[in-house]
């Protein structure tokens, strides 16, 4: 162990299956403490992703709810919230999974970028009813934003329309001075929920998110058993460089957070695939592939609470007609009833992995040079109830917090 001190923070969903019907609230884990605090918080839905601000004081917490929430994180025993703001007031949405999710903060810890609606704005924390519209995106679904180390370009992922499927990017040029051209789409194979870009280079990667359905009902999907993609783009010319893909087989379906490190190395949390992948840069071939779940007494001690997965698995399929996407799913998850790792980052001084699974409630610490597990831990199981209200009651088992996007910063 070295002597980093860093905090992660991880957005909680919920017992839920996917992640986007759930409940919101907020997890830190501090090291070298091996601490964790945990807040939850009523009147919002489906947290997705912390952003946290530059000085540590501040964070974002993304939501499908359209909702603005800022947070005060300077307190970890009392994490709270100090803005919150309809995100309908500035565009109305049919769809409830179009929604600000993803944030930018830039370094006087006061402004930020968002994407509502069709279009991108920059927030000031101070005024959150007057933001300033920069232009369309383009795109269905603005997801996942990530900008580059000069700030000038903004990369977006697209989680796609309710009716159709959608496959496509965008690289948002702030410096273009027509905002109606600062959004150049490009076309892709499969879709791409979630990006990110170099530390130095102006390179983004985008990673295909591979799902399947009938009658064009994109609200109850299933995993697909399908070749996944990474496109290396070039950002000034919005020119896809290189290409990396992988056969059906490969675990690493149903990404989530991906980052890439200033040695050049590409992490990716597989939500479907209980891994975590290493793909370096310089080759952008071989993987070096981490399972990533706890012990097997762990997991047979957690085994009754992965009924609530089993049951939203079976509440969107009827098993007689739908076994090629059962079949599909259990592919996709080596035969795991659980949902795999959605949080995936290295910690700031490189010399550490920190990643949360979802459906097994844990957080593991690898040590980065050599990906072996240094630490482990089992998260509480969620026993609170809403408003103390005994028809919300989670059950005397509890269930997991449903670990999604996470976001570190060093202290």
């Amino acid at each position: 162990m070295n002597d980093e001190r860093f905090s992660a923070y991880m957005a909680l969903d919920g017992v839920h299956l996917d992640g986007l019907i759930g409940s919101a609230g907020v997890l830190r884990f501090d090291w070298p403490e091996k601490k964790t605090y945990i807040q939850h918080f009523e009147g919002i839905s489906a947290a997705h992703n912390v952003s946290v601000a530059h000085n540590g004081q501040l964070a974002l917490l993304g939501n499908f709810s359209q909702q603005i929430v800022l947070l005060d994180i300077s307190k970890p025993e009392n994490i709270r919230i100090v803005g919150r703001q309809s995100a309908m007031y500035f565009a109305e949405s049919a769809y409830r999974l179009r929604s600000n999710t993803h944030h930018l903060w830039y370094a006087d810890n006061t402004h930020f970028i968002g994407a509502i609606g069709d279009h991108i704005y920059r927030f000031d924390v101070d005024d959150l009813k007057a933001p300033e519209n920069l232009g369309p995106h383009r795109l269905e679904n603005a997801h996942e934003l990530r900008w580059d180390a000069s700030h000038r370009y903004v990369f977006i992922g697209d989680l796609g329309p309710e009716r159709f499927d959608v496959r496509q990017i965008c690289v948002f040029d702030l410096e273009e001075p027509d905002p109606q051209k600062r959004a150049r789409i490009i076309r892709v194979q499969n879709n791409v929920w979630h990006n990110c870009v170099h530390p130095t280079k102006p390179l983004g990667y985008a990673f295909t998110y591979s799902f399947i359905t009938d009658n064009e009902d994109y609200v109850a999907w299933s995993p697909g058993y399908v070749r996944e993609y990474i496109y290396e783009v070039d950002l000034p010319t919005a020119k896809i460089v290189r290409t990396w893909s992988c056969g059906a087989e490969f675990p690493a379906h149903l990404n989530s957070d991906v980052e890439v490190t200033a040695d050049d190395h590409l992490y990716i949390a597989s939500g479907g695939s209980h891994t975590v992948v290493d793909i370096p840069l310089d080759t952008f071939d071989k993987a070096h592939v981490v399972p990533t779940m706890p012990s097997l007494f762990q997991r047979f001690i957690q085994w009754p609470k992965r009924g609530k997965n089993l049951l939203g698995a079976l509440s969107r399929k009827s098993i007689p007609n739908a076994m090629h996407f059962i079949l599909q799913t259990l592919e996709v998850t080596g035969g795991r009833v659980a949902d795999g790792v959605y949080a995936t980052r290295a910690s700031p001084g490189g010399g550490y992995i920190v990643a949360g699974s979802r459906g097994y409630n844990t957080i593991v610490v690898y040590d980065r040079a050599t990906m072996k597990k240094v630490y482990s831990k089992v998260l509480p199981f969620r026993r609170d109830v809403y408003g103390k209200s005994p028809h919300y009651r989670l059950g005397w088992r509890g269930h997991h917090l449903g670990i999604h996007h996470s976001e570190i910063v060093g202290r």
